[in-house]
Parts: C-alpha cells; structure tokens; sequence
C-alpha cells in the first residue's frame, strides 16, 4: 500500500488537534505578534490545555502515559501542529523521547525519561558543534574515562531546547565511538555561552550555544546503546515531522491565500480571477498534495518497512519535497497579499521567515539529496518507488 488510509481513531484525533490549534493558538500569534515576544507563562497555559485534552506523549507507550501511535499517526498529528506559527504547534503536540526511551537503562528511564512523560521537564539534544553540523562524521567533542565518572569536552551549537530543560542529550567520542550522556544542567563545567536569536525569533524553541570544559558525568549517565545509532534514528524522526509541519503550513498558506484572493478585488474583479494570482495558488495546491502524499508514504514505510536504509531515503524525499514545497507556497501566499502579506500580524509574513530553517535543520536539502543519491546508486531506483 502506497499511502494507507487514516484509521478512524486518528482521523478524529488530527481533527481535535486541528480544532485546538485553531481556536487556541491562532488567537494566541495574534497577541505574540503585537507584542514581539512569547510569554512563558502563556506557553504553559497552551501546554497544560494541551495535555489537558489528551495530545501529549501520545508517542510514547501506555505504561509511560501514552498511546503507543504509530508514525502514521503521528505525522498526521504534527501535520495539524504545522498550521501554527512561532513553533506553538510544538506545545500542542508534545511528544516524549522515545529514541532514548529504547536505548536507556531502566534506571536511567525512571531518573529522566519518565518526568517528561508526567509534563515536569523536557529535554535538550545537543548534536550539532561549530565543525559538524549535517556530517556528524567530523564530531569533536570528547568524553575519557576517569574512575566512575566521564569527562566531557567539547562545544555544541543549535542545541534545541524548548525553555529551560531538565537534561541535555550530548553526543561525544567516547573510547572511539560516538556516545550518548546525560548531562544535567547544573553539571559542573558545562556553560551557556550565549544563546542566539534567529530570524525566526519569537520562537517556542532556543538555540544555546554551550560548552564543556573537564565537565564531570557519572557512568550511570551514559547510554550504553550505539550514540551513532540513537543520534541518527532521532533525526530521521525529526526530518519526517518537519516534512508533515510543512504539509500543514502550506495548507494554512493556501486556505488564507486563496480566501484573501477571492474576497479582494482589483481592476474590477476578485483576484482569484486574475491568473496571475489563480495559477501560483494552483501550483502550490498541487505541490501541497504531491508532498502529503510523499510525507504520508515515508510515514508507512518507517511503521512497516524492516530495510532502514530505504526508509531513511523515503523520509529524506519527504523531507526535500515538502520543506521546499512550503517556501514556494510561502512565497506565493505573500505575493497574493500583496503589502499586507509583508505585515508580521499575517501569517503569510510569520511563514515566509519560519519555514526557511527546514530547509537546513536536521539535514540540508543538499544532504537529503547525498542520502537519495546514494541509495539510488547502491540499490537503484525501484526499492524507493514500492
């Protein structure tokens, strides 16, 4: 099956997180874009609505408060979440650390994982340094073995942490190998050096810089499965949510656009009548449904497919489509609104800003093309198209 039908379940879940989105969050980027700035406490607000109506962990499994979906189903969910500016979509769908979830001791579950799942904390992964950012081949933090304890060196940038997190997810070389540690933030030797604004800003999530200097974290802190492993199965995850939030803010681009388009007149006549303006909003309707459909199939692979490598160049073909498809419907969605379009109290101008970071985050484009081209040469076209 190429792109499976929603389950009845999840299609009235992604219409209550559509619903929420709308009537809780739109109100709120109004006010945020008065004011220029995210209030925390508001964030909270939004975040124990959120929860409060059952969209939180629902990745995680039962015995960790939650539904256990499937990637089907969550794509669908962060589809909804994508329709939100400022990242507030990120507040609704609040998903736990399942990556780290299956490669952590049990103790370390109990002591980390399990208070994010009860909503006390979230957690901050710190991958990228100043000299490997889309190649973590060229990691230099370090981590060497003293007694019991481990000590870190290093630098890490575009940590992302939504607030201030309750641990910080480090990948280091370890003896040789890429590892995980759990590094808490009162570690000693671990500072915030600064934390930098993007053209996004305001935005749910910062992006510290930080470094650590003969910072000390006991054996019990360090994952034990393959850091390489758990680093790289976490950015597959997040390139295949950015693709489906991408679907859902072009959809919102396309809905405001084309309502703006019919209700304005120039020249005489709405400009929905104009092909100027009919056709670009044709294009991205067009694109829009080529990359859901696109996004929805990753999806199903990663939940079905046991060849991780294909998997990884579905998810990177979602990833390069839909993030590129949605700067395009940006683009256009501003153009159609002309003057106002350019106002930041539009979501078209929030958009047009936002989106162009999914074209570098967890993975440029460039690098999703490397990981499609490489598996097109090893394997050929045909395991990619089924």
């Amino acid at each position: 099956m190429i792109v499976p039908e929603l389950p009845e379940d999840i299609r009235e879940l992604k219409e209550r997180v559509g619903a929420f989105v709308e009537q809780e969050v739109y109100p709120l980027e109004a006010i945020i874009a008065e004011r220029g700035s995210i209030d925390p406490g508001e964030l909270d607000e939004l975040r124990r609505k959120a929860r409060d109506a059952g969209f939180a962990m629902l990745n995680m499994p039962p015995e960790h408060g939650g539904r256990d979906l499937s990637m089907l189903g969550q794509v669908a969910l962060e589809e909804e979440s994508g329709k939100a500016t400022n990242g507030l979509g990120f507040a609704v769908v609040d998903r736990g650390p399942r990556e780290l979830l299956e490669i952590a001791t049990p103790e370390q579950v109990d002591r980390f994982v399990a208070p994010i799942a009860r909503g006390e904390y979230r957690e901050a992964w710190a991958l990228t340094e100043p000299g490997a950012g889309s190649d973590l081949a060229g990691l230099q933090a370090t981590a060497v073995r003293d007694g019991d304890d481990w000590v870190l060196n290093g630098e890490k940038w575009f940590v992302t942490s939504e607030g201030d997190p309750g641990f910080y997810i480090v990948l280091a070389v370890a003896e040789g190998d890429q590892t995980l540690f759990i590094v808490e933030p009162d570690a000693p030797g671990l500072e915030i050096v600064r934390t930098p604004r993007f053209l996004h800003d305001p935005y749910i999530d910062h992006h510290p810089e930080i470094v650590f200097r003969d910072c000390r974290v006991p054996e019990s802190s360090r994952v034990p499965a393959s850091g390489d492993e758990g680093a790289k199965e976490w950015i597959l995850v997040e390139r295949l949510f950015i693709a489906a939030r991408c679907c859902g803010a072009a959809k919102r681009l396309l809905d405001e656009a084309s309502a703006w388009a019919q209700g304005r007149e120039a020249f005489g006549s709405p400009l929905s009548e104009h092909q100027g303006v009919a056709f670009p909003l044709a294009d991205s309707l067009t694109e829009l449904l080529a990359a859901r459909l696109l996004t929805y199939h990753a999806a199903h692979a990663f939940d079905t497919l046991a060849d991780r490598k294909i998997v990884h160049g579905k998810v990177a073909m979602a990833k390069l489509f839909a993030s590129e498809m949605a700067g395009r419907a940006a683009d256009r969605a501003l153009q159609v609104f002309g003057g106002r379009g350019y106002m930041v109290e539009n979501p078209a101008a929030r958009f047009y800003r936002e989106l162009r970071v999914d074209r570098i985050w967890e993975g440029t484009s460039e690098i999703q093309r490397l990981v499609i081209a490489r598996g097109l040469f090893k394997r050929g076209a045909a395991p990619y198209l089924g």
